[in-house]
């Protein structure tokens, strides 16, 4: 477990590299969002974290934000959901967060816009978009996405802000790169169908490997725990 100095010194190294990455594409750093991903991390190493000025924090399994949210309360973060959400979850994880990213479906969509009613909230959302083909991942191919955002986007409990991916586990840049590119294609496309109507600025995607090459490729927001936490076994 690292200690509090390694982790901002972590935060700090990262947060340069995030401006190293936005200076050699051209884009401006206040553009890209440090989301950071916390599966498996105890509650007082996410405090460390925000600590050092982390304020956006992601969980993949709904019980760890239930597990970690007194330890949290407090603290100036905001909490995002980043893992698969099966619909028996969906009462739950409404209680912690204020965006999901891994919606993928009308099913899923409509569950949470009919818990929604009845707690009359509203949520944001990223359409989860399966970019690199692989079929152990979740989320809706490139090739529906933009048909799967503007039929959510209908459902006036969710706040449609974009799109998310989990790039290729490849060993170069020409192999990673056109996952993230699809997924700008996505969002440039429902941008041109829609004439703006439908928001989906939001480009979720890039992890502490390959964040360079996903914010070259248009990321607004980069998801990373190794980086910042260490490796985690799983």
């Amino acid at each position: 477990m690292l200690t509090d100095a390694q982790i901002h010194a972590n935060v700090s190294a990262l947060r340069e590299r995030i401006d190293a990455a936005c200076r050699e594409a051209g884009r401006d750093a206040a553009d890209v969002d440090l989301l950071l991903a916390t599966k498996q991390v105890p509650a007082d190493r996410i405090r460390v974290a925000i600590d050092a000025g982390a304020r956006l924090i992601g969980e993949n399994k709904v019980q760890e934000l239930a597990d970690k949210d007194a330890q949290l309360a407090g603290t100036e973060c905001e909490r995002h959901f980043i893992g698969h959400l099966q619909s028996n979850k969906v009462n739950h994880v409404l209680r912690y967060v204020t965006c999901i990213q891994s919606v993928d479906s009308i099913g899923l969509a409509d569950r949470l816009q009919r818990r929604l009613d009845a707690l009359d909230q509203n949520v944001d959302v990223l359409v989860q978009v399966n970019t690199s083909g692989e079929a152990s991942k979740y989320g809706v191919p490139p090739e529906e996405a933009s048909a799967l955002v503007k039929e959510i986007a209908k459902r006036d409990r969710l706040r449609v802000r974009g799109l998310m991916t989990i790039g290729l586990p490849a060993a170069t840049p020409d192999l990673i790169r056109p996952s993230y590119q699809s997924l700008r294609v996505v969002r440039d496309r429902i941008r041109d169908e829609t004439g703006g109507s439908v928001s989906a600025g939001v480009l979720s995607m890039g992890m502490s490997r390959d964040l360079d090459i996903a914010i070259a490729e248009g990321s607004t927001m980069v998801r990373v725990g190794t980086a910042v936490f260490g490796a985690r076994s799983y």
